[in-house]
């Protein structure tokens, strides 16, 4: 007895490739379309500038702020200075009111001022020091060098006590009359800088513990 051949029938069927079938349920047209490539392009482009204007926004901000908090922390140092300054300025005249009536060696030594330089010696170490105009500080460095040296010297008896009085009311006029009045208003016009930028002296640091 001849075996028999299976039947068409009785095969199993063969599996179509999932692959192919995937495929075949795409929609090629689109992928063709220039539209399509445009609109991918101008969503990656538009990202990226996005992107950049936010960081761009951030950077300019935060330069904003730092050129602001500097200016505010100059306006402090300058206004130190100026109260300082002024105080050592009226005691250099009181001594040489003192000296002009050419009073003892022993009373001279006595009523030596003395000239508080907290600011100026602490200014060597504040980052805004050199952001105040030159003059002011050329000004200043010659009145306490020059202030010191004439004391000195009347101590020293180097130099009459009436001679002496005069070159310090000359040192003080000119410290008085010239440099204080212009460090004053340099100091306010950085506040009134400040001011058009609506910002207030004290607003970019917290002064609530200041007293």
């Amino acid at each position: 007895m001849e075996p028999t051949q299976p039947t068409s029938e009785d095969r199993a069927p063969t599996p179509k490739p999932k692959l192919a079938e995937a495929l075949k349920t795409v929609d090629n047209k689109e992928l063709k379309s220039t539209g399509f490539w445009l609109n991918q392009v101008f969503l990656v482009l538009s990202t990226i500038f996005g992107v950049y204007l936010a960081a761009q926004s951030g950077l300019e901000q935060a330069l904003k702020f730092d050129t602001y908090s500097k200016m505010e922390d100059n306006f402090y140092l300058r206004t130190s200075l100026y109260d300082e300054v002024k105080d050592n300025a009226a005691n250099v005249r009181a001594y040489a009111e003192r000296l002009a009536k050419s009073p003892p060696s022993s009373e001279m030594q006595y009523h030596k001022p003395n000239l508080e330089q907290y600011i100026w010696q602490t200014m060597q170490y504040s980052p805004t020091t050199l952001e105040t105009p030159s003059i002011f500080l050329t000004q200043i460095r010659r009145f306490y060098s020059r202030a010191e040296f004439v004391i000195e010297a009347a101590l020293k008896r180097q130099m009459s006590a009436r001679q002496a009085s005069l070159e310090l009311n000359k040192i003080a006029d000119i410290i008085e009359l010239q440099t204080l009045p212009k460090l004053q208003t340099s100091a306010l016009n950085l506040q009134e800088e400040l001011k058009k930028n609506d910002i207030i002296i004290g607003s970019l640091k917290d002064t609530n513990n200041a007293n």
